[in-house]
């Protein structure tokens, strides 16, 4: 089913919600499992901030699940800097340094072990992956690959020196070079060459993109009664190989050759059911477009091949994944840094929200390995030596070894005052360029 508008909101927010809950829940739950076993007293354990809409209380601890959805907290005794404390055992700045640093890590290694599982399982049980073939199948008019010369049918064999066999990669190594050009080796009709391609960072999403995709298996989604197509005998599901003999890659060569049919009967090559046939169609002119149509709406499809792997070979592809994702965080930070990425690349609450529920709607492996990636980028950013983050948190434990002594109580309130204000601001920009790009998330 495609849902569209607010019929789309009711769906992504209840599915992206829980899956957002999900992740910040195994964060939080590293931090407090730690705790509590090296015997800090944890007073609360939440599900979001600000007001506690559930809650009950269990021991010294009391769960809640509050009202602002976007991340969650563990509360211990003598955490807080300005907490001034009772000098008790169980409060967490009196234990030693790498009891604290346990706690610190726990919830970044939390989601690291989980991201972990999830791959290894999906690895060890089986995924769809997409069929090894870097031909090119469509190239956007006026895009970066339509200046550079590519064209359908070409094959990529590298790019900046990297030989490319996954298009995935291809659209990640391209989005960290906006703005700067790029060779890329292809091959054409048996004989290999270079071309220097200059992607443009797409205003609206703050990342480049090349306008070459690869070949797809073109399907009919939609037969329109009263149409060409109609008459001829198409139906929803075939298969379209050919039109006049030549093959057909992707959608967009679909529509142009029935256009530059110019009226004129054309045959299509297709599959039903198993089965090869010929149907011949006449295209109309459409009033509407201005272009010749047989009405019909393709859809295009990936192909993939379903890969199972042993322990070992599931244990190895899943730390190769997860390293892949954590570092595409560092390349990203990076990239804004030197300007090949803009600000309005990130996105916040809102926006994962919104991408965790696509993910689903595509598939249930597209959403666990979705899950799987913003566990690692948690991790990741959480762990960075940035005020109040753990990385924060371990950068003052390790000061404080060096130093024989924390830091004094006014600078850790500064410190921490600045990095949330920083946090702040960062958090207000990602939220309002996520509510710009709502209405293209609804549709």
């Amino acid at each position: 089913m495609h849902l569209t508008g607010y019929w789309s909101l009711l769906y992504q927010v209840p599915v992206g919600l829980i899956g957002l809950s999900l992740m910040v829940f195994i964060h939080e739950f590293g931090h407090f499992a730690v705790a509590k076993w090296v015997g800090v007293k944890v007073h609360t354990f939440s599900i979001g901030f600000g007001k506690k809409l559930i809650k009950f209380k269990r021991g010294d601890t009391e769960y809640a699940l509050s009202a602002i959805p976007f991340g969650g907290y563990v509360a211990m005794a003598g955490e807080s800097p300005e907490d001034g404390g009772y000098g008790n055992t169980d409060e967490f700045r009196n234990k030693s340094i790498p009891a604290r640093l346990a706690i610190a890590v726990a919830g970044p290694a939390a989601n690291l072990a989980f991201a972990f599982v999830i791959l290894f399982g999906l690895y060890l049980s089986g995924v769809q992956e997409p069929k090894t073939n870097m031909i090119v199948g469509t190239v956007e008019e006026g895009s970066a690959g339509a200046a550079a010369g590519i064209k359908p049918g070409d094959e990529l064999l590298k790019l900046n020196g990297k030989p490319m066999v996954d298009w995935d990669v291809f659209m990640q190594d391209v989005a960290m070079e906006g703005g700067h050009p790029v060779p890329v080796e292809i091959r054409r009709a048996g004989k290999d060459t270079i071309v220097s391609m200059t992607s443009e960072i797409n205003q609206k999403f703050g990342i480049a993109f090349s306008g070459i995709s690869g070949e797809r298996v073109v399907e009919i989604d939609k037969v329109i009664p009263g149409r060409p197509a109609e008459g001829a005998g198409l139906k929803v599901n075939d298969r379209i190989l050919s039109v006049e003999g030549i093959r057909i890659p992707s959608a967009t060569s679909l529509i142009e050759l029935v256009n530059n049919s110019k009226g004129a009967q054309i045959t299509f090559g297709l599959i039903r059911d198993g089965a090869k046939q010929e149907i011949q169609v006449t295209p109309v002119m459409d009033e509407g477009s201005k272009r010749f149509i047989v009405g019909i709406y393709p859809r295009e499809i990936v192909p993939t091949v379903l890969v199972k792997r042993s322990a070992p070979e599931a244990f190895k592809k899943s730390i190769e994944k997860n390293y892949e994702s954590g570092t595409m965080v560092l390349r990203t930070m990076s990239g804004i840094v030197t300007g090949k990425i803009k600000m309005k690349a990130l996105s916040g609450p809102i926006g994962i929200v919104q991408m965790i529920a696509g993910s689903l709607r595509q598939s249930l492996q597209k959403f666990l390995e979705f899950m799987a990636l913003l566990n690692t980028n948690l991790a990741v950013l959480n762990i960075l030596p940035l005020a109040i983050t753990d990385g924060g948190v371990v950068m003052f434990l390790l000061l404080e070894a060096i130093r024989k002594k924390p830091l004094s109580l006014n600078t850790q309130l500064l410190i921490n005052k600045v990095g949330f204000s920083f946090f702040l601001l960062l958090f207000l920009f990602v939220t309002f360029q996520d509510i710009i790009r709502i209405p293209w998330f609804l549709n």
